[in-house]
C-alpha cells in the first residue's frame, strides 16, 4: 500500500513540475528596419549630384530584386538590385548574405551615392541594419538587347540584367581563361556580334571560374551591364548562363590586312577611268580607299566581291565599315545575282542597296554599317560591289574595311 501511495505521489508531483515548467513564451516580433520615405530605384539614382558624394541622412527605403550576388566570387561585398524603373549597384561594409532572386528592402540612411569611373553606386551599406529580406527566388528575366542598344544608352542600362544573343568571344581571346586566377588579377575579354561590334567583359581574378577556358562557340550571354569611364563593361553572374556553344557562322571577310585589293577573288572595274581603288593604311590598319582628288576627276569605279554561294544558307548577313572626311553620296552599295565576274558591271542587273546601311558622316570616323539581311538572295551566285562616282563638282573620298558576309 505504501508502494502504491509513493507511485501516485510521484506521478502527481511530476505532473505539477511538468505543468509548472511548460510556460508560454511570446512569439518573437518579425525583424524590421525603418522604412521612412519610399523611393523607386530611378528616384534614388536621381539623388546623385554630379561631381559630389551625396550622404543620405534620413530614412529612405527602396525595394527591388537582387540580380547579382557574391556566390561565384566575381563580386565582393557587392550586389545589384533592380526594379521596374532601373538598377542599382550596391556596396556593403561586409559580405551581404544576399542571393540572386532575393526580394529586399534597402534603407539607404548613412549610405553614400556617387559615381566611380562613371558607374553610379550606393556605398557603405550595412548588411544587417540596411537590408531586410522579404522573399526569395523572385528571379527577374534578363532584358534582351544588342550591343548597339547598350552603346546607345550606356547610363540607362547601368546595373541592369541583360541578355545578348548571337555573340562570341573574339578570335584573339579563344583558348584563354576568363581571368588570371593564379595571380588573382582581373582581366578583360571581348564579345563580338555579327556586325563586328565588340563589348568588354570584365572578370575578377578571385572568381571561382577565373581559370576556366572561355567558350568558343556562338550563342547567348547573360550578365550585368556596367560602365567604366566612357565605355561599357559586362559582368558575368555565373558562366553556366553563357550558352555559347553553338556553331560559329561562316564568315567571309575582306579586311585588306594583306595589303592586297584583289586577294580573295575581289576585282575592280572602271567604266569611266580616272579614279582608282587602292589599299591604304593608317596606324597599322589597312583598308580599301577611293578618291577623285583635289582635281575632282570624273569617274566611275567599282570594287566587286567574288561570287558568294548562298543557296544553302538560312539567314545570311552582310556588313562593313566606312570612313570619310565629310558626308557625301559618292559611294553606293550594289548587289547582283547575274553578274559574270568578268565583264563591265553594265552587263548585269544590279540593285542599289545603299540606303540599307549606316555610313561615316565625316572626320574619318569609322562607322559600322549594321547588318543587311541577304535572305532575298539565297542563290548560288551573288556579287556585292562598292561603286564610287567622282564628279567635277566635289572632291570626295571613301575608305572601306572589314567587309563581311556571314553565311
Amino acid at each position: 500500500m505504501k508502494k502504491l501511495h509513493f507511485i501516485i505521489s510521484s506521478v502527481v508531483i511530476s505532473s505539477i513540475l511538468f505543468t509548472s515548467c511548460n510556460k508560454d513564451y511570446p512569439e518573437p516580433e518579425p525583424r524590421t528596419i525603418p522604412i521612412g520615405t519610399v523611393l523607386t530605384i530611378a528616384q534614388v539614382r536621381a539623388l546623385y549630384v554630379p561631381g559630389e558624394i551625396v550622404k543620405i541622412t534620413e530614412d529612405i527605403s527602396v525595394y527591388g530584386v537582387v540580380t547579382a550576388d557574391e556566390t561565384t566570387g566575381n563580386l565582393y561585398k557587392e550586389a545589384y538590385l533592380q526594379d521596374a524603373t532601373g538598377a542599382l549597384y550596391l556596396r556593403f561594409t561586409s559580405s551581404s548574405g544576399l542571393y540572386i532572386g532575393d526580394s529586399i528592402q534597402v534603407n539607404i540612411k548613412g549610405a553614400k551615392i556617387y559615381k566611380y569611373n562613371q558607374m553610379l553606386q550606393v556605398d557603405s551599406l550595412h548588411a544587417d541594419n540596411s537590408i531586410l529580406k522579404i522573399a526569395t527566388q523572385k528571379f527577374r528575366t534578363p532584358e534582351i538587347v544588342t550591343i548597339a542598344d547598350l552603346n546607345a544608352d550606356i547610363e540607362g542600362y547601368q546595373g541592369k540584367l541583360i541578355q545578348i544573343d548571337n555573340v562570341k568571344f573574339v578570335e584573339r581571346n579563344l583558348g584563354l581563361t576568363y581571368a588570371d586566377g593564379v595571380n588573382q588579377e582581373d582581366v578583360s575579354r571581348f564579345l563580338e556580334d555579327l556586325s563586328a561590334a565588340q563589348i568588354e567583359v570584365r572578370t575578377s581574378g578571385y572568381a571561382n571560374f577565373a581559370n576556366d577556358t572561355l567558350p568558343a562557340g556562338n550563342g547567348s550571354f547573360i550578365g550585368i551591364s556596367g560602365q567604366y569611364n566612357a565605355g561599357l563593361q559586362l559582368l558575368i553572374r555565373n558562366p553556366n548562363e553563357l550558352t555559347m556553344n553553338g556553331a560559329t557562322p561562316i564568315e567571309i571577310t575582306k579586311n585588306f590586312d594583306d595589303n592586297s585589293l584583289t586577294s580573295g577573288g575581289w576585282t575592280t572595274q572602271y567604266p569611266v577611268p580616272n579614279n582608282t581603288w587602292t589599299v591604304a593604311s593608317f596606324t597599322g590598319n589597312y583598308y580599301g580607299n577611293i578618291t577623285n582628288g583635289s582635281s575632282k576627276l570624273v569617274g566611275e569605279s567599282w570594287l566587286i566581291s567574288p561570287s558568294f554561294d548562298l543557296s544553302n544558307s538560312s539567314a545570311p548577313l552582310f556588313n562593313f565599315k566606312t570612313a570619310t572626311f565629310a558626308s557625301n553620296t559618292a559611294l553606293k552599295v550594289m548587289i547582283s545575282s547575274n553578274y559574270d565576274g568578268i565583264n563591265l558591271p553594265a552587263t548585269a542587273t544590279w540593285t542599289d542597296i545603299t540606303n540599307s546601311f549606316a555610313y561615316s558622316t565625316g572626320s574619318w570616323a569609322w562607322t559600322n554599317s549594321g547588318n543587311f539581311s541577304l535572305t532575298a538572295y539565297l542563290q548560288p551566285t551573288v556579287y556585292i560591289a562598292f561603286k564610287f562616282t567622282g564628279t567635277a563638282s566635289s572632291w570626295d573620298s571613301w575608305e572601306v574595311d572589314n567587309v563581311k558576309v556571314i553565311k
